[in-house]
Order: structure tokens, then C-alpha cells, then sequence
């Protein structure tokens, strides 16, 4: 087995430092590894002698079984190497070994115990103005998404000290407070059994808890947390989060202002008008473009009376929040999530337009009319999406207003002879300037 140990060290060294993996002739041809990197493969066979294995990360940018990262900021790459237990007895047992270049050879300078199912993902975050880096490593523990959290940094012969180690459902790494290092969002649960949100920040080789705040009530787990920013230039974490009821999102929104974490969603004297719930599963986006990331919600089309209707069709109302002043609406919108595009609807058509959609046959279509009340309507212009077979027959059609294709779909539209009836009624080129594909990332 031992060529096989030296391949695999070998072509992970090749990767370390993100580069593309090289194939064929390539890799028949690629260089041996360096002196220095000998020596470092010498003790790492030691280490595979004594009854472990190569492992890597499972997610995450850093996925190499061994990974080259300058954690002093001296402009010398330390070695992060990983390994796991390599019997069923102790499979769930995982060592990370950090080794600093000496000369002319690598050196532990120490390690890291985890347990768990495998080790989630792994960070190097830098924690201090001058660019010294910490290690965030995280562990999967159950297919639940339950996780655990080792949060370390380095002394000056960058031998690894544990700063942190705790259970999460979710983390953040940003800066908070604009000082150039990052900090540690992360939630977790409290003795009480809430959920809260906590965050650390790094100071004099110490992680302190700076803040916690309250998450929204009924929520159950994290779909996603981003960074972004809120109104005032503050920077933000958005947490999305499911609902108990299956239905629907939650956006929690986390600033540090005054040194206090604040949740912009329950902050406040009027918590309602700060809700983030949508029965759509839409997330958070700057959908104006502006730096400000915006949340949606959700509103029934005019005619529509019941939200939990199976036929309900709602518009998205994004709302730009800020610390002190109450949510600011900016942009009106109809997102076809399944087929995935969105249509800027205008402040004066807010009441008084709303949508039928229908399917047949690889053709999926969104028809948008005024709505003169009791049922009434005037059909204004219908947006059609063609996928399959349909997608080549409908591409191209000069008798049809192309609004966009991609590798599986074909966009157009049709603007209806009724729509000289109304006040509503729209030209070609503006119909095409309000209609854009959806690029962001939404949960489906």
C-alpha cells in the first residue's frame, strides 16, 4: 500500500494551493514534489504508520488533504494536514496536525481532536487588522445538519490553540465592524432551549462573546446565511431560516451597531412592520442593485382574497431595512421562481394587475391583466417560458417578442389586442426592459 500513500500525498500536493488538478499527459509529466516537501511526506508516512488515514474536508473552498496556508503572515506557508481514525472503532475520530517550515523540513507544532461523521469544512479566517489568521474548522455530527465548531489561533510558532468549541446550526464569518478582521456569527441553541444568535470576536488571543439576540419565533432550522449590507452602510448577516409549518420563509437580519447585536426583524417598536415571514420560498437579494441587500414580501395580486389558496398569486414587496428609521419599500416585482424570472411591476399597477398562470405540454405561461373588480379583467400581455422539444420551435420567432434564452428555456412574450382597453398598457421595449432572468441563488 505504500505507493498508493505516496500518490495520494503527491497529487494532493499538487492541489494545494487551489491549482487545477492536471490530467493525462499532464500529470504523467508533472514535477516531483520539492525537497522541503519530502521531508514533510516523511512525517506524514510516520503518522499513516500509527493506524490513521488521509481525510479531507467535505465542503467548503479548502477540500485537499493537505493544505499550504500562511497563518503568521510571515510570507511562509505553514502545512494543514487532516486524518481520521482508520479502523470502525475510530473512524469518527479526526486529527488535524498544523507543521511550520523549519529550514529545510516541516515541524508539527500541534493538533486538533474532533468526533464526529466527517469534518464539514474548514477555514482560515483572518482575525486580526494585520492579517494574522485563525482556523475554524467545522464537524458533521448527524445527517440533521447538526454541527459542532473548533475555533482556533496560532501562537507565534503557530503551534494551534483552541479558542472555541461548541455546537452550531449555522455560521457566519465577516466583518462586522469594518476593522479588517472577521468575526464569528453563529447560531446555536441556549440552556433555555431557544434559539439565539452569538456573536465572537477575536482580541489579545482571546474569542469574547460580544452580543447575542433573540432569532424569530417558529422557525427550525437555517436554509442559508449571507452577508450583505442594510441601509446606513451597516454590514449584515441574513439568516434564512424554515418555518415549523413547512411553509415559507423567516429572514433574520444581524447588524452590530453600538456594540450590541441587533436583529432587525424583531428590533424595534413596531415588530411588525419589520416582519421578514413570506409564504414563498424567496431569499433575500439586492434586487435593485443599489449595495442594499432587500427582503421580499409577500402580497396578493388584485383579486386574489385567500393567501392560502393552492391558485394564489402573489407579487414580492422588497423592503430595505436600516438600524434606526423603518423599512423602506423599493421595488415592486412577479417572480416566477419554478421557471425563473422576474417582472418589475410599477407603483401604479400595484392594486390593480393581476396573474393567471397555466402549463401544457413544455410550455409554461404567466398571463398578466387590470383587474376592473367582481372577476372582471383586461388581458394585457402573457409571458411564456419553453422548455424541451418546444424550446427549439419557439427560439427565434420574429412573430413573437424574444425576451431571453438559456441552455434549457426560451423566453417571449405576447402583448394582447385588448390591452389598447387599458390605462395599463405597455409598449414591446418596456415589457423587455421590466422582464430579466433570475441569476441569485433561491430556494425552489
Amino acid at each position: 500500500m505504500k505507493p498508493i500513500r505516496m500518490l495520494t500525498v503527491l497529487l494532493s500536493l499538487l492541489v494545494l494551493s487551489g491549482c487545477t488538478f492536471p490530467s493525462g499527459d499532464d500529470l504523467l509529466a508533472a514535477p516531483k514534489p520539492s525537497t522541503n516537501y519530502q521531508t514533510l511526506q516523511a512525517e506524514l508516512e510516520e503518522l499513516i504508520a500509527s493506524g490513521i488515514s488521509y481525510t479531507a474536508p467535505v465542503e467548503g473552498e479548502n477540500r485537499s488533504s493537505i493544505q499550504l496556508i500562511d497563518l503568521d503572515n510571515d510570507g511562509v506557508e505553514e502545512a494543514i494536514t487532516f486524518f481520521r481514525g482508520s479502523s470502525s472503532a475510530t473512524s469518527n475520530d479526526f486529527k488535524v496536525y498544523v507543521y511550520r517550515k523549519q529550514d529545510e523540513r516541516y515541524v508539527c507544532t500541534g493538533s486538533i481532536e474532533g468526533t464526529g461523521t466527517a469534518i464539514q469544512a474548514v477555514d482560515y479566517p483572518v482575525i486580526t487588522p494585520d492579517g494574522r489568521r485563525g482556523m475554524v474548522i467545522t464537524w458533521r455530527l448527524s445527517a440533521d445538519g447538526t454541527g459542532a465548531l473548533t475555533m482556533c489561533d496560532f501562537g507565534s510558532d503557530c503551534a494551534p490553540s483552541v479558542l472555541l468549541e461548541t455546537e452550531y446550526s449555522a455560521m457566519e464569518l465577516t466583518d462586522m465592524d469594518g476593522d479588517g478582521a472577521k468575526d464569528l456569527l453563529l447560531l446555536t441553541t441556549a440552556p433555555d432551549g431557544k434559539r439565539v444568535a452569538r456573536l465572537y470576536q477575536y482580541s489579545g488571543g482571546s474569542l469574547s462573546m460580544v452580543g447575542e439576540a433573540s432569532t424569530s419565533a417558529e422557525t427550525v432550522s437555517v436554509e442559508r446565511m449571507r452577508t450583505g449590507h442594510v441601509r446606513g452602510d451597516y454590514t449584515a448577516v441574513f439568516a434564512e431560516e424554515k418555518m415549523a409549518s413547512g411553509v415559507g420563509l423567516t429572514t433574520d437580519i444581524f447588524v452590530y451597531a453600538d456594540r450590541t447585536l441587533l436583529n432587525l426583524a424583531l428590533d424595534g417598536e413596531d415588530s411588525i412592520t419589520r416582519s421578514t415571514y413570506r409564504p414563498v420560498s424567496v431569499y433575500a437579494s439586492d434586487v435593485n442593485s443599489d449595495g442594499v441587500t432587500e427582503l421580499p414580501r409577500a402580497v396578493l395580486m388584485a383579486g386574489y382574497t385567500d393567501a392560502a389558496a393552492s391558485d394564489a398569486v402573489f407579487m414580492l414587496d422588497w423592503y430595505a431595512y436600516s438600524v434606526d428609521e423603518p423599512p423602506v419599500l423599493v421595488m415592486t416585482t412577479y417572480q416566477n421562481i419554478s421557471d425563473a424570472w422576474s417582472l418589475v411591476i410599477a407603483p401604479t399597477w400595484h392594486d390593480r394587475i393581476t396573474a393567471t398562470k397555466t402549463a401544457d405540454s413544455g410550455i409554461s405561461a404567466v398571463t398578466f391583466s387590470e383587474y376592473v373588480g367582481r372577476g372582471g379583467q383586461i388581458p394585457l400581455f402573457t409571458i411564456y417560458c419553453a422548455t424541451g422539444s418546444s424550446r427549439d420551435y419557439y427560439a427565434g420567432r420574429t412573430d413573437l417578442l424574444q425576451l431571453g434564452e438559456t441552455a434549457q428555456a426560451v423566453y417571449f412574450a405576447r402583448i394582447t389586442d385588448e390591452a389598447e382597453q387599458s390605462s395599463l398598457q405597455i409598449s414591446a421595449e418596456e415589457l423587455k426592459n421590466r422582464f430579466s432572468l433570475v441569476k441569485q441563488d433561491w430556494n425552489n
